[in-house]
């Protein structure tokens, strides 16, 4: 949509798979994935009510597949597809001009880093304090390997074994939440579509270069799983409808969002948001944990598309709200959103199959769940069998009082029959 311009100054211009429109003070420039043809047959239109231009082109080749044409934001400035290669971390920002903007961290040392791919920078140490509800420590005091130090002592003092027994032995819900389907149960990759509103959403975010070594791919990838299994879980039991908790439970169950944490394994990466689903959020059973699991490993099947599609769900719901959790987005969402588009999608499929062969199990989590629920079952066993022998004596007891009655009536009676 282009309002408040004059025709006057409008100019559009093709160059084999380059779209170039100009209309002050708007300037588009896209990079198509296969050439266009400007011809007889090429149309035009503009709607003076929406303000909005409309463009049709042939394709050069006719047929040609043009892909991942919903993925706008590829598209505003050259491709440029991920790098892994280099040791040195930076990213790139072109501008829709095509000007590139080289920004170079100050250090190379990850251990010191935070944010999507640990690239966060030290100005963050000046707004730091505003969202201390967000963050449980501060990433520019505290290192990487002592953030994982402090939040696994953390979470273990955090665990509430009584209230994991409850969901244990009062499941109804749990069955109630775990016997539902999830929207995305009867899906295919290749049915996936954007919104409007999704689709606008995309076309504003500015196209940028990652350029990430080996250590720095795995923490996205990893990063990545873990956010969506707390928005899985989240899904999940709201019976996928908004909530005003939405926000807090994603975030306190991504240790990559409140401990900006980051992990090398999908195992590890798992295994911790199990542990956090069994000691934060309202509802605390593993049984309903391993449904996660399975929603995101159907989740990751659909495809690039989707998980944009989740993602963007997951920004609206932490521009809402009270708590300044916004800030993630700028940190982890948007350079997710953007760096999916362009990843090199046969890394990710590689990975994907070390996650799909992932099972955890309670013994993986270090909290002595089913020592637990052991201990549990052997008490009511136990009460049971006390209860039994109570019975038992109970039953005795009135036994012996009957004897003795029949014993003394029949005396009496031969007393009577004596005399």
């Amino acid at each position: 949509m282009v309002s408040f311009t004059g025709l006057r100054d409008l100019e559009v211009d093709v160059d084999d798979n380059v779209f170039l429109f100009s209309c002050k003070p708007y300037y588009l420039r896209l990079n198509l994935p296969g050439n266009i043809a400007e011809n007889d047959n090429t149309r035009s239109s503009y709607d003076s009510d929406s303000g909005e231009f409309s463009f049709c082109y042939e394709k050069l080749i006719r047929g040609e597949d043009f892909k991942d044409l919903d993925l706008i934001t590829k598209f505003l400035v050259t491709k440029v597809d991920a790098s892994y290669v280099d040791d040195k971390r930076k990213i790139t920002v072109l501008t829709s001009e095509g000007c590139a903007q080289e920004i170079l961290p100050e250090s190379d040392d990850l251990t010191k880093g935070f944010g999507f791919a640990l690239l966060g920078n030290r100005n963050f140490v000046m707004v730091s304090s505003e969202f201390y509800e967000v963050f449980e420590i501060s990433p520019n005091d505290v290192n990487l390997p002592e953030r994982r130090k402090l939040r696994l002592q953390y979470e273990q003092g955090k665990f509430d074994m009584g209230h994991y027994l409850g969901d244990f032995i009062e499941d109804e819900e749990i069955i109630e939440i775990t016997g539902q389907k999830t929207p995305w149960d009867e899906l295919q990759e290749d049915t996936v579509t954007f919104t409007n509103k999704e689709l606008d959403f995309l076309k504003d975010f500015t196209n940028t270069e990652y350029k990430l070594n080996d250590l720095q791919v795995k923490y996205v990838f990893n990063g990545l799983i873990d956010i969506l299994f707390a928005y899985c879980y989240d899904r999940r039991v709201t019976f996928y409808e908004d909530n005003s908790e939405s926000g807090w439970t994603i975030v306190k169950l991504s240790a990559s969002l409140c401990w900006l944490d980051a992990f090398e394994t999908a195992r590890e990466t798992l295994i911790c948001a199990f542990r956090r689903s069994v000691i934060y959020p309202l509802y605390r059973n593993f049984i309903l944990s391993v449904k996660v699991l399975d929603d995101l490993k159907k989740l990751l099947k659909l495809g690039e598309k989707y998980i944009i599609k989740c993602l963007i769900e997951i920004y609206y719901i932490f521009l809402g709200g009270d708590c300044c959790r916004y800030i993630l987005n700028n940190l982890f969402i948007k350079d997710y959103i953007i760096y999916i588009m362009k990843w090199d999608k046969s890394v990710w499929r590689q990975f994907l199959d070390e996650v799909y062969k992932i099972e955890i199990k309670k013994e993986d989590l270090g909290l002595n769940l089913a020592e637990i629920e052991q201990g549990f079952m052997l008490d009511a066993k136990m009460s049971k069998l006390e209860i039994k022998d109570s019975d038992s004596d109970d039953t005795s007891a009135e036994s012996d009082d009957s004897s003795d009655y029949s014993v003394s009536h029949s005396d009496t009676d031969s007393d009577s029959d004596t005399s």
